[in-house]
Formats: C-alpha cells, sequence, structure tokens
C-alpha cells in the first residue's frame, strides 16, 4: 500500500485597508511569527499594501522602528499638500519607501504578493501582481480626495479600498489554501470616542458585552467572529495643543488634531453641544471613507469569507493616527493571539 504524503496547506495573508489602523499588521504579523506561521503569499489593499509590500521585502524590522518614532509633527511635515486631483501628492512618503524597496519589482519579492486597486473610470479592482513594487503600493493607497491617482497602464487608479478593502480573493486566486485575514474597520463607526482612545475593556468580557459596555448600544446581529478589544490604549479627553509651524504660524485648521472642545460655526444653525466641535474638511472626509470601507468590507467578506478573519479593535484611531503606532500595533499581536486556536484549527497544527 503506498501512502502519499499530505500536501502542507498554502496559507495566504490577507492584510486590510485602514490607513493609520494600517500599523496593527505590524503586531499581527510578529504574532504569526511567534507561533512559527509564516504565510505563503501576502496580499494587500491600500495601508495593507504597503505594509504587506514591507514585510514581502524582508524589511519589517525597519518599518516597526520607523513607525515608532513619528509625531503628528513628523506626519504633517511628510504631507506634501496639492489641490489637483487630491489634497496630497504623496510624493514625500513614496520616496522614502522607495529607497527601501531599490528599485525592486514584485517578482523580486522574498514571498509572491499582490496590491489591490480600483480603476477610476469604471470602479474595476485591479490586482497588482507585477511591476515596480512602488507603483504598485501607491496606487493602492490613493485615497479618493485625499492623494492623487496614479496613471497605470492607460488608467487612472485610485484606492483598492473603493472595491475591496480585505481582498481575500485575491488570495485565493494566488492559490492560497487557508486566508488568513485582517480587517481593521469593522468596529470604527461605533467604537469612536472623542477623546481618540483605542478601546480598553478588557478582552475577558464577551463581544456583545464588550460592545455595550463601550458603546452603550446593543450589537448588531450576525457581526463576525474574531471580535477582540484593545490590548493597549491611550486617552486624552482634553483638547490637544495646536500644531504650529517652524516659523511659530499655525498650520491650517483642517490639519490639526482632533479632540473635543470649540463651539460650531456661524454656519450652524442649531448651536451643538459645547463638548462638540465641527467637524473639519479633513475630518469629514475621514469619516466618510470610513463609512465606505466598512460598507464594502461587509458586502465583500460576507461573499469571500476568510477561513480565519482577525478584527483588532482600533475603533479609536483615525485613519491619519500614524503618530499613534505603538497601541495598533499591541491591539494586532494580541488580536491575533486572541486568534491561535482557530488558526491553528485551520492548519492542522498543534
Amino acid at each position: 500500500m503506498v501512502t502519499q504524503r499530505r500536501r502542507a496547506r498554502r496559507v495566504g495573508l490577507v492584510l486590510g485597508g485602514g490607513a493609520a489602523r494600517g500599523w496593527a499588521h505590524i503586531g499581527a504579523i510578529r504574532a504569526l511569527e511567534e507561533a512559527g506561521i509564516r504565510p505563503d503569499v501576502v496580499c494587500g489593499t491600500s495601508i495593507g499594501a504597503l505594509v504587506g509590500a514591507v514585510y514581502a521585502n524582508g524589511d519589517l524590522d525597519w518599518l516597526e522602528d520607523w513607525v515608532g518614532k513619528l509625531t503628528w509633527q513628523t506626519v504633517v511635515r511628510l504631507l506634501d499638500l496639492r489641490f489637483s486631483g487630491g489634497l496630497l501628492g504623496g510624493r514625500k512618503v513614496i520616496d522614502l519607501f522607495a529607497k527601501q524597496f531599490n528599485g525592486r519589482a514584485i517578482d523580486d519579492l522574498k514571498m509572491p504578493f499582490a496590491a489591490v486597486a480600483t480603476e477610476l473610470d469604471t470602479g474595476r479592482e485591479v490586482w497588482l501582481r507585477e511591476g515596480g513594487v512602488v507603483d504598485a503600493v501607491r496606487a493602492s493607497i490613493a485615497i479618493p480626495g485625499i492623494f492623487t491617482p496614479i496613471w497605470h497602464d492607460g488608467v487612472w487608479l485610485v484606492d483598492g479600498g473603493l472595491s475591496n478593502p480585505v481582498p481575500v480573493s485575491a488570495a485565493r486566486a494566488m492559490r492560497a489554501d487557508t486566508v488568513i485575514a485582517i480587517d481593521l474597520n469593522h468596529d470604527i463607526l461605533n467604537g469612536r470616542d472623542l477623546g481618540g482612545a483605542i478601546d480598553t475593556v478588557p478582552r475577558a468580557v464577551p463581544g456583545a458585552a464588550r460592545r455595550a459596555v463601550t458603546d452603550g448600544v446593543l450589537p448588531e446581529a450576525g457581526e463576525a467572529a474574531g471580535d477582540v478589544t484593545g490590548a493597549s490604549g491611550i486617552t486624552g479627553a482634553a483638547d490637544p495643543a495646536p500644531l504650529m509651524r517652524k516659523n511659530g504660524k499655525r498650520f491650517p485648521g483642517w490639519l490639526q488634531p482632533s479632540g473635543p472642545g470649540g463651539a460650531g460655526g456661524p454656519d450652524v444653525r442649531v448651536a451643538p453641544p459645547p463638548s462638540a466641535r465641527v467637524p473639519s474638511m479633513l475630518s469629514s472626509i475621514a469619516q466618510s471613507i470610513d463609512i465606505m470601507q466598512v460598507r464594502i468590507t461587509r458586502s465583500r467578506l460576507a461573499g469571500e469569507p476568510a477561513d480565519v478573519l482577525i478584527q483588532p479593535r482600533l475603533g479609536g484611531m483615525g485613519i491619519f493616527d500614524f503618530h499613534r503606532a505603538g497601541p495598533a500595533i499591541a491591539e494586532g499581536r494580541a488580536a491575533v493571539q486572541y486568534m491561535l486556536p482557530a488558526i491553528r484549527a485551520q492548519l492542522g497544527i498543534d
């Protein structure tokens, strides 16, 4: 009798979009590595494409060190303001990462990789699996209205989150048998607080009770599994100090960090309570993007479920909070650790 050796399962890691919340991917990857789980395929959308490309290039240590040093002032100075096609050109950030990738093509990375973008004119989902790494990442992070679109192969490309924020289907197409997906946005609409603090309700509290404690509302039925709370948080109900230029002048109001306080402007017909501030242009755009991402993610994951869905609790973190890497990384690590039994069961390992 001839016995056939069981083929090792091909593991796909899917890193969802979520702007600054994407630093949680660093902690998630660390937790997988510590458990001896290394993916065979990496796919990412938006910030997930950036982190995924860095990981596939073997540079996660560099990225973790860099994001750990970011301050709000550093983030603002990396923004190159433009008003043609988007508020930001994205050149300063991309130039920084271009030095790290050193002209590499996707085929040169240490593991198979795909970045997801969206064709602006048609809404078509585009999988970028060849060509320059930097070009693919830049297209995938082109958040509409924030970053300028990218011209690629005769079409304008924008952020992949418009079509597939958590690209499970891309990993399946790359022959992944088991897909581990990380969704950064599942609680961002009801998990936010004025101080911008990451949820710190103890992880031992069941998901439904945790949301009730945090939000004061009943949870939605049928919410996806993998719901975990924050492992680390920061508080800050006080209004943050204004961001100043080197010459002593303030940056524009829409670039200032958010926080409570501030009354409504003269165009507000019904005055808000003293604790509410009129949303800035940037925060209005950010919240609109959050709403869009949540709705699209729920729809796509319902039809294209992952084998294991990991959902860090990042509701208190805004899309521009790139300077808050520490709590995000800690939460990403904790979310994976919480789901390790399910991951091991899917992979058939002890």
